[in-house]
């Protein structure tokens, strides 16, 4: 369920002491869209009025209105939205099971960041005796009301505790060491008494053992006098040494107070630091949970604002990529449709040649069947004859294979520095029979002109497609004319509304003598899918891809047409100081075979017997396989040395690149010839055969074949001398 945003509850605040933002948690708050749907629903609204969430969100809230009484709340709805006000009333509520409650209900705006007013937050509470509904939500809030206060006392009583203990243990060791005090000064008391009792007692058995000496010694009355002397010397030197110990154990009792005192005031002074350290501690308790509460609103609110980023960005990448699927599914259907329309031209140049090839290979026929004559010499150089047209249809036909083949790898063809009239050349003869024999084509080239960087594929592309557009502009014949210039573009020109660059250009342009486009038509000629062809005559798509490319190229395109006369696109393609990269060309091989061993793997039984009669003919020992698996088989099972492999790159079972790894594991010194009738780019792309393997595409002639095996085999294997 949606949480109640923020700015209604700012709008509660600005409208003084009723139901504030601190007692919202105790309220149904139910989220309302402007059309007055359910859009939140918190857990007190599904106590209040017993409707669940998932039963109420999306419904219209005026289920809970009692019917006379709708108009008014969709009044005050009104007012909300509208004015941006906070509205507070009195009002009789439907719940579930049908009963009807009076509740106190707050209506506020909900408004965005933008400051648009999105819905409104509707915050209501019974004012009618409690039902059980009330008394539970009320029963849970006193609940944690007490158990937060009751924490607080248990921790309040704690520390008080600890307080009183820490006193009456500071005021025991006071009892104690006052007690202490007293024992000593008893302890010395008794001590004094002693020593005088003890001197008594001398003084008394001195004077004892002086009457006795006296008696028993009068003769040793000096001795004695001496003696007694000395005694009294040492009597009254004890009585000094006495008094100085007493004096110096009195000084001893005085610190042992002062200290006490000192320590007693210490202790009072760690007794009171204790308690400031407390009430301290519990002051940043308090502000530790204010900022903990703090920090956890900002948190949250981060959060949110990266969860609708990390949305926008997860729809703009999904807007991205539906693009650019919808761009390549575009120019693949163009591709196809480009595709049909030649190979309805090279189909009628194929019925044609192969016309040819039937007609003459019957005349050899018959005239190498029929019985010697006198004119048999003539006969063979007839039959010379009849074989050389056939090789000329053959050889026009592996061109006509070759542009087709040209056509389609396109796609893996990158910009190079070029001379636009030299492509126009190259794509002239398919450029008429895209036409038709109906339609005249007059290319009028330019000569020397500067050179420009673009993808020849590409180019090729644009003049298909123009080509194809004027067809079926005259239906009923004319005349498509191409022309090339170079151009200087002036500040005027780009002034007059030309997307062309500044300085040196190529102009390309295309002509027709068709019906003409009006002024509407021009406006949305480059739009995708448009198109005035009926339907299923084009799919829209031919001009929008000339537009793509052109713009690609950084070039301009232009387009001049009016009814009836005819139309013109002309194209602006900017001059570049790249310089040309070398073309290498092919060098033809000249080799004698020395008896080297080839291993042809074709699974096309009449091209199989061909290429091996074309080695066998000129040298070579030759073994031949259908397929990938027959020729593992004869590599393990062939007693010595083969030196090439010859294999075809598209094959079932097994394609070329896999056989060659195979054959190579097996004989490791072997070197690999592919065949194929697809380009080498693009079976590259299609990982079906390395950028740097060696490869004679089909169909081929023997010299082709020759040449290319010669090559590959000169790297490792000697020629014959």
């Amino acid at each position: 369920m949606a949480k109640p945003s923020k700015q209604p509850q700012a709008a509660l605040q600005d409208e003084g002491p009723a139901p504030a933002v601190h007692v919202l948690g105790q309220h149904a708050i139910i989220d309302m869209a402007p059309s007055g749907a359910v859009t939140g629903w918190n857990p007190v609204a599904a106590l209040l009025y017993g409707y669940q969430a998932a039963e109420i969100v999306g419904r219209a809230a005026d289920v809970l209105c009692l019917p006379e009484g709708r108009a008014a709340e969709a009044d005050i709805l009104h007012r909300v939205l509208t004015d941006g006000r906070t509205e507070r009333y009195e009002a009789a509520r439907v719940c579930k099971d049908g009963t009807v409650i009076t509740v106190s209900v707050t209506v506020a705006p909900i408004v965005s960041a933008a400051g648009d007013t999105t819905g409104a937050t509707v915050v209501s509470w019974k004012v009618s005796p409690r039902d059980g509904a009330e008394d539970q939500v009320a029963a849970v809030n006193d609940s944690d009301r007490r158990d937060a206060q009751e924490r607080f006392e248990v921790r309040t009583d704690t520390e008080r505790r600890d307080a009183r203990d820490a006193q009456e243990r500071f005021e025991v060791r006071t009892d104690a060491e006052r007690r202490d005090a007293r024992d000593a000064q008893e302890r010395f008391e008794v001590r004094t008494d002693t020593d005088r009792a003890d001197a008594r007692d001398a003084q008394e058995r001195f004077e004892v053992k002086a009457d006795a000496e006296r008696v028993d010694a009068r003769g040793a009355q000096e001795v004695f006098d001496v003696r007694v002397d000395a005694e009294r010397r040492e009597g009254r030197d004890a009585q000094e040494r006495f008094e100085v110990r007493t004096d110096t154990e009195r000084r001893d009792a005085r610190d042992a107070q002062e200290r006490f005192e000192v320590k007693a005031d210490a202790d009072r002074g760690d007794a009171r630091d204790a308690q400031e350290v407390f009430d301290v501690r519990v002051d940043a308790e308090r502000r530790e949970g204010r900022e903990a509460q703090e920090r956890f609103e900002v948190r949250t609110d981060t959060e949110r604002r990266d969860a609708r980023d990390a949305q926008e960005l997860s729809e703009r990448r999904d807007a991205l990529e539906r693009k650019q699927r919808l761009q390549a599914q575009l120019q693949q259907a163009q591709r196809l449709e480009n595709l049909g329309q030649l190979a309805g031209g090279v189909a009628h140049d194929f019925n044609n040649l192969l016309a040819v090839i039937l007609n003459y290979t019957a005349f050899v026929s018959e005239e190498l069947t029929a019985p010697p004559t006198a004119d048999w010499p003539k006969q063979l150089e007839s039959a010379r004859n009849d074989l050389g047209q056939v090789m000329q249809a053959v050889e026009r036909a592996a061109r006509l294979t070759h542009q087709l083949v040209a056509f389609a790898r396109r796609e893996v063809i990158r910009p190079q520095v070029l001379d636009l009239d030299t492509v126009i050349t190259e794509v002239e003869e398919m450029l008429h029979r895209t036409i038709g024999d109906h339609i005249d084509l007059v290319t009028t080239l330019g000569g020397n002109l500067w050179p420009i960087l673009a993808d020849p594929g590409k180019l090729e592309q644009i003049l298909v497609n123009l080509a194809v557009n004027a067809r079926d502009a005259m239906p009923g014949g004319g005349t498509l004319t191409i022309d090339t210039s170079n151009i200087t573009v002036d500040v005027d020109t780009i002034a007059g509304g030309s997307k062309a660059q500044p300085g040196r250009n190529v102009r390309l342009r295309v002509s027709d003598t068709g019906s003409g486009m009006t002024a509407d038509v021009i406006e949305h000629i480059f739009e995708p899918f448009f198109t005035t062809k009926e339907e299923g005559a084009g799919t829209g798509l031919g001009l929008a891809t000339v537009y793509g490319i052109v713009g690609q190229a950084e070039g301009d395109i232009q387009i001049y047409s009016e009814p009836g006369i005819g139309t013109t696109f002309s194209i602006m393609l900017p001059v570049t100081t790249e310089a040309a990269a070398p073309v290498a060309e092919a060098v033809s091989c000249q080799r004698t075979p020395n008896g080297e061993t080839v291993l042809v793997v074709e699974d096309h039984d009449a091209l199989r017997e061909v290429t091996k009669r074309i080695f066998t003919r000129n040298g070579y020992q030759v073994i031949t396989a259908a397929n990938g698996p027959e020729a593992l088989d004869i590599a393990r099972g062939h007693p010595g040395d083969i030196h090439l492999l010859v294999t075809s790159v598209v094959m079932p079972r097994m394609h070329g690149m896999e056989v060659a790894e195979k054959v190579r594991a097996i004989k490791p010194g072997i070197e690999v010839l592919f065949m194929s009738g697809y380009a080498q780019p693009v079976l590259t792309s299609l990982a079906r055969l390395d950028p740097n393997a060696a490869l004679v595409e089909k169909p081929f002639s023997a010299a082709d074949l020759l040449a290319k095996a010669g090559q590959v085999l000169n790297a490792h294997f000697p020629a014959a001398s």
